[in-house]
């Protein structure tokens, strides 16, 4: 990009800010699935949907992948994240006291998803039994979730928007999908662009029309056939 084309971008004495689309997608699409993973259960633990074993079985496969998802979400703000923003913090004692809150929170989400893990493996197993346990948990766990990303999105990422040059930020963001789920990858990006806008998908993949969409739509149909046969039934 040549300086004229910058500065038309960016008016002087002004820099570019990070581009926060991908994190706020991860958000947006780890909260829908809280939320309509905890209401499926709700409605199968309520009796108001019969559940074949083939479907609890790819419920609780679903879940377990979304957990994953979520783990590998945290794992690397932790490891990526979190330290860029204490590095940039104007206050740092109040970054810190943020992220004291935030591990504790993700000690806590972490809690909860192994034990829905294994209320899982009872629901596969018992449908009818295993749904009212494992329907609280998820409950609790998009409750924390939601929680915990609003108060992410509140004090952190402000931070990322005030005090982290862009370059600097897509240098993390990058390092964040290395670290990713290697072995559900293909999966993840299919859930993750499944919830994307088209504007949102054309700043995440920075191609044209055709390159993105021959690149992208098997990943989301492939994605969305799975997630009608866990949701839809």
């Amino acid at each position: 990009m040549n300086s004229e084309r910058v500065t038309a971008a960016t008016p002087r004495g002004l820099r570019a800010g990070p581009d926060l689309t991908g994190l706020r997608l991860a958000h947006r699409a780890i909260l829908a699935d809280a939320d309509r993973l905890a209401g499926l259960l709700a409605d199968l633990a309520a009796g108001a949907r019969p559940v074949s074993p083939e479907r609890a079985a790819a419920i609780a496969a679903y879940l377990r992948r979304h957990h994953r998802a979520v783990r590998a979400h945290h794992r690397g703000e932790a490891e990526i994240l979190w330290p860029l923003v204490l590095d940039a913090a104007a206050d740092p004692a109040g970054a810190i006291a943020d992220i004291v809150r935030f591990v504790d929170d993700h000690r806590a989400l972490e809690a909860l998803q192994a034990a829905c893990d294994a209320a899982a493996d009872g629901f596969a197993a018992d449908p009818a039994h295993g749904a009212p346990e494992l329907a609280a948990l998820l409950m609790r766990r998009r409750d924390l979730l939601a929680d915990h990303i609003r108060a992410e999105e509140e004090h952190l990422l402000p931070v990322i928007t005030a005090q982290i040059p862009a370059a600097a930020y897509a240098a993390a963001e990058a390092a964040l999908g290395r670290a990713g789920g290697a072995g559900d990858a293909d999966w993840v990006r299919g859930w993750l662009l499944s919830h994307a806008t088209a504007e949102e998908m054309r700043r995440l993949l920075r191609g044209g029309a055709a390159a993105v969409g021959a690149a992208v739509e098997p990943l989301v149909q492939g994605y969305r056939a799975e997630a009608e046969r866990v949701f839809a039934g």
